[in-house]
């Protein structure tokens, strides 16, 4: 599948990539309401620019604005967390 995240590189070693298709693109808000006190970096890439939110430890999402996709590392030890966090997180926006 093709998509605007580029050389990818897990965040941690051995952290595990996915990526989500969304049905609609991402906006400021959405990446606004996903961060509330956790970290928010940004990357300058070929697509544009990364907004990249750090969750807890157990997940990273990368988001890029007007993209339907979005890139997400997450601890593999604590995938079912992260999996179920991650889903409850992406309902209340998507």
């Amino acid at each position: 599948m093709s998509t605007p995240f580029a050389d990818p590189v897990p965040p941690y070693p051995h952290w595990r990539r996915r990526i989500y298709r969304l049905p609609r693109p991402v906006t400021e808000e959405d990446v606004a309401a996903f961060v509330r006190n956790q970290d928010l970096y940004h990357r300058e890439t070929g697509a544009g620019e990364v907004q990249i939110i750090h969750k807890f430890g157990i997940v990273e999402i990368n988001c890029l604005i007007g993209e339907r996709t979005i890139e997400v590392w997450f601890d593999p030890a604590k995938s079912a967390v992260a999996s179920e966090y991650l889903d409850a997180l992406l309902s209340t926006r998507f």
